[in-house]
């Protein structure tokens, strides 16, 4: 073991047993120093020394279980989920406070996720920083901020970094995604004033947009123009690694929608023009053959991948999980939608429209997950023909927009 990594050790047991507030955070304070000090190899060996020594005490877990069954209450009970917590969950806590603290916390658990395959073990570490990552990003500490040419440098620069959809090719490319006719918002944890942890970018629109490189390179009009009556989500990104598999895309949308509705009331439909990121794959694989050039064919085919491929009970492709998880449902698949390298290599041009406006959201979710139906539109439904039937898709009702 390195001088560093003995001494990260002996630091993380010296925290544990301190019980003073103002030398805790000092220490915590050099933990999160010398964590970030190690490298690659030795972030392993200290994940490795999380699990094998910071475990729950397994005779008092022992004990506690037999004071349980012995005397079965909501107190013994209590002491059994307090004994059975492992000590890594404390030492989190106490980094949590220190200065960076959190950032080193993110990074810890983005690592542990790099190392699924390679170190499967260290499942347990991962999953405490989980449950406490998910509690400390909670709903409820969530900001929700506009973002536009008055938002500070140093958060539009974090957009630009961040972009995971459509690269955001510098500061005049950045202007133009905040003009009149855009929108942009964010949310933002107290612990983490200046970096978003998720943000999406809306287009004001007439009607649904259909390819992203037109609605990317519009001219930009000098105030909201007239006549707008939809909401395009065109981009969403996921910020922090380290807080992969803790949801907000879903109440971002509900928020930014209400927000929507409010400053422009005209507005009936809110949609999303989305990436197919895992079609080419996929036809590569079951159609090998495919004239890519044949719209009809590879709209076909890409209208069966939506509807029928399954991972269990929901869609196959990542963007159509979430956004019909969500309870929106697939409206359109739109041709040379994205003609970028990118969204040609991941689906030959090919991108979706998932509407939210008009349907229930909460009958879309439970047809998915509970009886893996997935919900579509008339055309999209006849677009996959005879390969699906009605216990894959259900055709929504039209309903008022809103």
């Amino acid at each position: 073991m390195s001088d560093v990594g003995d001494v990260l050790q002996q630091t993380t047991h010296a925290l544990l047993q301190l019980r003073s507030e103002t030398a805790s955070i000092a220490l915590a304070d050099q933990l999160v120093r010398r964590y970030s000090a190690l490298d690659d190899d030795g972030r392993t060996t200290y994940f490795a020394f999380l699990l094998e020594e910071l475990g729950a005490d397994r005779r008092a877990v022992d004990d506690a279980i037999d004071a349980y069954r012995q005397h079965p209450s909501e107190q013994t009970l209590g002491q059994l989920t307090m004994t059975s917590e492992s000590r890594r969950q404390p030492l989190f806590r106490a980094m949590n406070v220190a200065p960076g603290g959190i950032d080193v916390l993110l990074d810890m658990r983005a690592a542990l996720l790099e190392r699924r395959s390679t170190h499967p073990e260290l499942a347990p570490v991962e999953h405490d920083l989980q449950h406490l990552l998910r509690s400390w990003f909670n709903r409820g500490f969530l900001e929700l901020r506009q973002l536009d040419w008055s938002t500070p440098a140093i958060v539009l620069e974090k957009l630009i970094e961040y972009e995971a959809v459509h690269e955001i090719e510098g500061w005049t490319d950045m202007q133009r995604r905040l003009a009149p006719d855009r929108r942009s918002f964010g949310f933002f944890h107290p612990a983490l004033p200046n970096e978003p942890v998720i943000f999406v970018e809306v287009a004001l629109t007439t009607g649904l947009a259909t390819s992203v490189q037109e609605l990317l390179d519009a001219p930009t009009p000098d105030a909201t123009p007239a006549g707008i009556d939809t909401a395009i989500f065109y981009s969403i990104t996921n910020c922090q690694e380290g807080l992969h598999g803790i949801s907000f895309g879903n109440f971002l949308i509900k928020q930014v929608t209400a927000r929507l509705g409010m400053e422009l009331p005209d507005l009936t439909t809110f949609a999303t023009l989305s990436p197919v990121p895992g079609f080419a794959t996929w036809l590569a694989e079951h159609h090998p053959d495919l004239d890519t050039g044949d719209r009809h064919a590879l709209e076909h085919r890409c209208a069966e991948y939506l509807l029928t491929e399954r991972r269990g009970r929901l869609p196959a492709d990542p963007v159509a999980r979430f956004h019909l998880r969500n309870g929106a449902r697939v409206e359109q698949i739109n041709w040379q939608g994205d003609t970028s390298a990118k969204g040609m290599k991941e689906s030959h041009g090919l991108l979706v429209n998932y509407l939210y406006s008009g349907q229930d959201p909460a009958a879309n979710h439970d047809l998915l997950v509970q009886d893996g139906i997935v919900v579509a539109s008339a055309k999209v439904i006849e677009l996959a023909g005879v390969s699906v039937d009605a216990s894959q898709v259900v055709e929504s009702p039209a309903r008022v927009a809103g």
